[in-house]
């Protein structure tokens, strides 16, 4: 099984950003959807033995100026992630997709359309944001299911969504 933390909306959070992973152990990869991905940078310890995906956000400059991608495709296993901030950039899903990983929003969804699935982990932004409570997502992968687990800052867990191949 592999593991995977995917949040969005951080926007310079230091603390918040941080809690998922005292939270959660044995990560393997990290999915920031931007607003402000930078946020990540320097913190060493988090990044140790894992692999970093990430898009911009609406405020970085990259994005801005069409310097940095706005989405990325990831594969792991044999999953098939879209990642970008912001849902209205996404121009077409490539066939092989089974997941579009969002944020922007600040607000936690899931939604599937067709066997393709939009999951957007809401925000790390304060404790409430928009009428919303923080949290992320963690996603627990094996060759034929995805368990993903919406969880909120006090590790509890808000919904739980089963995807297989």
């Amino acid at each position: 099984m592999k593991k995977i933390i995917i949040m969005s909306d951080t926007h310079k959070n230091q603390v918040l950003l941080r809690k998922p992973f005292l939270q959660e152990k044995d990560v393997d990869y990290i999915f920031h959807l931007g607003d402000d991905y930078e946020d990540i940078d320097g913190n060493f310890d988090i990044l140790e033995n894992k692999q970093l995906f990430r898009v911009p956000g609406i405020f970085n400059t990259g994005y801005q100026d069409g310097s940095h991608p706005r989405c990325l495709n990831v594969q792991i296993d044999n999953w098939n992630f879209l990642l970008v901030h912001f849902l209205n950039d996404v121009i077409s899903v490539p066939p092989t997709t089974d997941i579009v990983c969002y944020g922007h929003t600040h607000r936690s969804n899931y939604r599937e359309l067709d066997r393709l699935f939009f999951i957007n982990p809401g925000h790390l932004k304060r404790e409430k944001d928009r009428g919303s409570e923080a949290s992320y997502i963690v996603a627990e992968l094996t060759d034929n299911t995805i368990k993903l687990h919406w969880k909120n800052l006090k590790n509890e867990t808000i919904l739980t969504k089963i995807i297989d191949k």
